[in-house]
């Protein structure tokens, strides 16, 4: 049991540095790729991958009925997350709100695994939320300030980050119901084909097809292919599934400001007092929420 518990911790967070370094990806690509289209190649990339993997093992495909689960909550917790959430931040929504609203997400996740699953959230869980929530605040509160007259984000807009977040709160939740029961590598293979077909249709609509495939880009594909969705989505679906969905979700709170910390590394972007504040108060909430083991 120790040796679990340490291999849970472990692939805990490493998992929010993998999660992290995925807005790295999106900074990086900018002006380079359609979003939409390096999204859709990221998720055929990682499709191919799994049933070659699900051929050499000779794995079992699941019933029929849980094909269709997969594949829905596949779209709701990678295609419905991350293409409105693209969409909203190519219409004018700032990084830091989008951040905000993410942050929200745990507190659904514990509501909806408490009233679907009768997951229990201690006390000293709910107060590491709102610890968590406070730190993003605080983390992303030096950009809402700066770009707050100049917001171009309508409603829509809005409509559509909290969309985003609601698609990766319900797949989330979803992980916990019988699907449970099909063997991991199964799973995530059907998921990431729920992905691509919703990516394949926000392509059609907003992306373009065309682009020019440099060195670079290739680079930041075959890292968001193996690193950010073999390894990241997998260590997600994995802690989702062995334990709670909410302690799980909590993980998600320390990813933004950790965010900022790699892009001040690599970009020379600002960080100021606040954000650094708002991280340690992140983290804080985040290792309260998860010492709990109720």
């Amino acid at each position: 049991m120790p040796n679990r518990n340490i291999a849970a911790a472990c692939a805990a967070w490493l998992f929010v540095v993998i999660w992290a370094s995925g807005f790295v990806v999106a900074r990086g690509i900018s002006g380079k790729i359609d979003p939409y289209l390096f999204l859709l190649l990221r998720f055929s990339c990682v499709l191919v991958v799994f049933s070659i993997l699900m051929l050499a093992l000779r794995l079992r495909l699941p019933a029929r009925r849980d094909q269709w689960r997969l594949m829905g909550i596949g779209a709701l917790m990678q295609g419905f997350y991350l293409g409105p959430g693209f969409w909203a931040v190519s219409q004018g929504l700032e990084a830091g709100v989008m951040a905000l609203i993410g942050a929200m997400q745990p507190a659904l996740t514990a509501i909806l695994a408490w009233h679907f699953f009768q997951e229990r959230t201690s006390g000293r869980t709910i107060g590491g939320l709102l610890i968590g929530i406070t730190g993003v605040a605080l983390a992303v509160s030096p950009g809402l300030g700066s770009s707050a007259t100049t917001s171009g984000a309508s409603p829509l807009v809005i409509i559509a980050a909290v969309f985003s977040i609601g698609s990766i709160t319900a797949g989330t939740v979803m992980q916990k119901s019988s699907i449970v029961s099909v063997p991991l590598l199964s799973a995530i293979s059907f998921q990431t084909l729920g992905a691509v077909l919703v990516m394949l249709v926000m392509n059609l609509l907003f992306g373009q097809w065309s682009a020019t495939l440099t060195p670079a880009t290739l680079a930041y594909l075959a890292y968001a292919v193996f690193i950010l969705s073999i390894g990241g989505f997998t260590l997600l679906t994995w802690l989702v599934r062995s334990g709670s969905a909410t302690r799980a979700s909590s993980l998600l709170l320390v990813v933004p400001p950790l965010a900022a910390l790699m892009s001040w590394w690599l970009y020379d972007e600002s960080l100021g007092p606040l954000q650094l504040a708002g991280f340690a108060l992140a983290l804080a909430g985040v290792l309260l929420a998860r010492s709990s083991t109720s």
